[in-house]
């Protein structure tokens, strides 16, 4: 794209109005150091959210690091990825520019990507731009406009990214790559309606003279999403030395409410409607450069889009007598919440019985009872469910549903499911714990079979470890296996017809009869009931894996998206000399396993090595 359009110098006023926010630095407000390009439509609008990476990116010379960059669409025209008018994003200062850290997976030498997918206004855009590092070390500035393709720039489309290139390694260069997740869940709370966009910051990065100074700063931010907010917390976010998530930076003042928690407000912050935040922090202890790292949190859940992180640097160490402000950990329990498991979906007529009397259910319309013993068939078939059993039948609509009619420890049974375990015996797995549903799915063009029932329940019923493994790594296992699967619980968007599946997409869940066969493993639920990993003071996904090549990856390197500070990558000296078996994010079973059978560690230990900074603490 080679726009035809005037040079115009841009007012500080509407300055502040393209970039969507003050951002100020030593008390004093920056403007453009060059001309900025006229804007052709204002129709084309946006906001900068983030990035994945903090300034300044740190590249070994010659090696590619790929960042990207979020902003929201927040004009009323939708942006094309490809196509007529696609969005993307050219070097400017000087405009059309060859940029130094250009590679073979740029447009051009002055273009270096485009918007990921379509974009429509309200929601939010991401760019992927890979940036291979010139040989010469040093301190860079790249600066970049979105421009909607031979038609106009892109109204607030500027940004700029800090890099600091340093000396290679011996290592050869690789390539840090951010891949789409495939068959599996990505974490995003912005499908649930819940996200935020930062309308303003008191400054993009801070230089301070002494480690523990009082910082006064401000944040505004936008509901950009379809839900009102009310419970509000900003928190702390795994604030470190530089770009090393496990060097902790600890900024703690005393005005906080915990160690990480550090403002909260009971208020009403409808979509597109703003909250003003101001709160304090101190310097980290340390001379040096460091990232204090900051996101909102509504009704327990961390808000898409909220996430900032702000580059600090220290001149000298805080005074010796500097008493750093500490609080006790505290959490609020609630009640055991419910999960529901997927547990496969079949056009054959389903055939349910159990040795407990369960209540028969259309919608909340009780039908009769389904006594024990006695066997029931449900099918469905052009919008209408069938269902039979000795004293019972009947069509209906609705989706059917089996509840036991007393709240004492029950299963069912699945007599049409034939569901083995190479290497679990012989055993057939086909009986839960709680409630069975029988659902419809437009998605899968049949019926689903959902399994809903207490979380703890679920936990004992998974099957990934075996019973004679040792028992700390077993409550390590299922601690961790909590933690993930509340995430989804928590997360559940109101169209998803379940959290998550009961294989190793998720976890494997094989629910009573694992029980019976693996005893210690029901042992190590109760053992840790209510118990989940949590970092910022709210729990957290926690993938695990079979056994890594000698060190776990972290989310990003897998995955892509957004940096999780507590999955990093470690090292797992019993894994040395195998190959990778799973994903390799999180934990390594195998290695745990090794670690607390011959080193004799405990849980706790386990899963605070494998999720940095987390705290293991029971929610119910």
């Amino acid at each position: 794209m080679k726009l035809s359009i005037f040079k115009s110098y841009f007012s500080l006023f509407v300055l502040i109005l393209v970039l969507g926010g003050v951002f100020i630095s030593n008390n004093q407000v920056q403007a453009l150091n060059f001309t900025a390009p006229t804007i052709r439509d204002t129709d084309y609008k946006a906001k900068y959210s983030s990035q994945s990476v903090a300034d300044p990116i740190v590249i070994e010379a010659g090696a590619t690091r790929e960042v990207i960059v979020r902003f929201k669409n927040a004009g009323t025209t939708t942006w094309n990825a490809s196509g007529n008018r696609y969005i993307s994003a050219y070097t400017v200062n000087n405009k059309y520019r060859k940029s130094q850290f250009n590679n073979n997976d740029w447009i051009d030498t002055t273009n270096p990507a485009k918007i990921s997918k379509t974009t429509k206004p309200g929601e939010i855009a991401e760019i992927k731009i890979k940036l291979t590092a010139p040989n010469k070390v040093g301190n860079y500035r790249e600066d970049f406009w979105l421009a909607a393709e031979n038609y106009s720039w892109v109204d607030g489309g500027y940004f700029y990214l800090d890099i600091k290139v340093v000396a290679a390694t011996t290592k050869p260069a690789t390539t840090v790559k951010s891949e789409e997740i495939k068959e599996t869940k990505e974490e995003t709370s912005a499908t649930s309606g819940v996200s935020a966009a930062i309308a303003m910051i008191r400054a993009r990065k801070l230089s301070l003279n002494q480690g523990g100074e009082e910082v006064d700063f401000k944040v505004v931010l936008e509901n950009d999403g379809q839900k009102t907010w009310q419970n509000i917390s900003w928190q702390e976010a795994g604030s470190s030395e530089n770009q090393d998530i496990r060097a902790i930076s600890n900024i703690v003042d005393d005005s906080w409410y915990s160690a990480t928690e550090i403002y909260q407000a009971n208020k009403i912050v409808a979509s597109k409607e703003m909250v003003d935040i101001n709160f304090s922090f101190r310097a980290p202890v340390k001379k040096g450069n460091h990232i204090a790292r900051f996101q909102l949190v509504v009704d327990g859940q961390v808000v898409s889009g909220s996430k900032f992180e702000l580059p600090i640097s220290v001149a000298m160490d805080a005074p010796a007598d500097y008493i750093v402000p500490t609080f006790i950990s505290s959490v609020k329990l609630i009640s055991e919440p419910k999960i529901r498991v997927g547990l496969f979906k079949s056009d054959v007529p389903l055939k349910f019985r159990s040795t407990f009397d369960y209540d028969v259910y259309v919608g909340g319309t009780k039908k009769g009872v389904l006594t024990d013993n006695t066997l029931a068939t449900v099918s469905y078939a052009n919008g209408v469910y069938t269902f039979k059993s000795t004293d019972l039948e009947f069509t209906d609509t609705g989706i059917v549903r089996f509840v036991p009619s007393q709240l004492v420890s029950n299963y069912f049974e699945i007599v049409s499911y034939d569901r083995s375990v190479s290497w679990k015996s012989g055993d057939n797995f086909n009986k839960y714990r709680g409630i069975l549903e029988y659902a419809y799915s437009p998605k899968s063009g049949m019926p689903y079979v959902i399994n809903e029932l207490m979380l703890d329940d679920y936990v004992a019923g998974i099957g990934e470890t075996s019973n004679g493994a040792a028992m700390e790594y077993i409550k390590a296992l299922l601690t961790a296996a909590r933690s993930y699967a509340y995430y989804y619980i928590s997360h559940a968007g109101e169209d998803d017809m379940f959290n998550v599946y009961p294989t190793t997409v998720d976890q494997l869940y094989l629910g009573y009869n694992s029980e019976v066969v693996m005893p210690r493993v029901a042992e190590a639920a109760r053992a840790t009931y209510g118990e989940m990993v949590f970092y910022g003071g709210v729990p957290v996904i926690t993938p695990y894996f079979g056994n890594s090549d000698g060190q776990t990856k972290t989310w990003v390197e897998v995955w892509g998206g957004q940096d999780k500070p507590w999955i990093q990558s470690v090292v797992c000296k019993y894994d040395e000399g195998k190959g990778l078996w799973g994903h390799g994010v999180g934990m390594s079973a195998a290695d745990a396993a090794a670690r607390a059978d011959k080193d004799g560690w405990d849980y706790q230990q386990l899963l605070k090595y494998y999720y940095t900074g987390v705290e293991v603490k029971k929610l119910y």
